[in-house]
């Protein structure tokens, strides 16, 4: 009786063992386990180290990568981890929402900041779409032209074409991002002739006059106008409301 009761007890710690050791690799491997769920664009995720992801930027080639800490499983294929660009991340992180605090400056000290010949990044508030652009002429407001073809074909996705509406927008110049408002319709200049000379038929019935045109090969005949808080325009030396409440509008973005 003792051998068998031997026999019994050996089978048995065999397998509670097996059970033991079944159990815990079921509980390693699980894919319903309990571990939170993170859900970011077109990926989910579950981790135990959710303090350590980090979004993308447009430094990615893939503007769907995120980055993430260890231990961590992927529901949808496996993106590598970049520990360093976390801790990049944080340590400038106080200093990029300092930088880009959105500044609602009069149209008299905006004009010293976004001057005469300086280029820009303007920032469609409601899209988030952005595009080149350099300041040629204007005393009342920003005469202003795209930079290149391809800033013309952003501006009129944006716009759908090209229009006379009012929007929002952001002007970040020299590090500093000024609340503002663009209408995005060329007038009064030509691209295919030299800018200043007089010319007939000049953009959007402005007739014969200053050909108000200064950067070439940009798909753009003419200028169009950015505002700025107490900017005028040109025709009657009167704020327009539109630009000035589109003004601000982008003053009261949270970047």
């Amino acid at each position: 009786m003792n051998k068998n009761f031997k026999t019994f007890s050996i089978v048995f710690l065999i397998m509670i063992s097996s059970i033991s050791c079944a159990f815990l690799y079921m509980q390693k491997y699980n894919k319903k386990s309990s571990v939170p769920v993170l859900e970011y664009e077109n990926y989910k995720c579950t981790t135990t180290n959710l303090d350590k992801i980090v979004k993308n930027t447009s430094k990615d080639k893939n503007k769907k990568v995120i980055r993430y800490g260890n231990n961590i499983r992927y529901s949808r294929g496996s993106v590598s981890y970049n520990t360093d660009f976390y801790n990049e991340h944080i340590k400038n992180q106080n200093a990029t929402k300092a930088s880009k605090t959105i500044e609602l400056l009069d149209w008299n000290t905006a004009k010293n900041i976004f001057k005469r010949d300086s280029k820009a990044r303007v920032i469609d508030v409601y899209t988030h779409k952005s595009f080149n652009v350099q300041r040629t002429m204007g005393d009342n407001h920003a005469d202003t032209e795209a930079l290149t073809k391809k800033d013309t074909k952003i501006i009129k996705e944006i716009w759908n074409g090209f229009s006379w509406t009012r929007r929002p927008v952001i002007v970040e110049v020299n590090g500093r991002y000024l609340a503002a408002s663009m209408s995005a319709m060329p007038h009064a200049g030509l691209d295919n002739k030299p800018a200043f000379v007089t010319v007939a038929n000049r953009s959007s019935g402005y007739g014969t006059g200053a050909n108000l045109d200064v950067i070439k090969d940009n798909d753009m005949d003419g200028h169009f106008d950015i505002h700025f808080l107490n900017s005028t325009r040109h025709m009657d030396g009167r704020k327009d409301p539109q630009h000035q409440n589109a003004i601000q509008i982008a003053s009261k973005v949270k970047e």
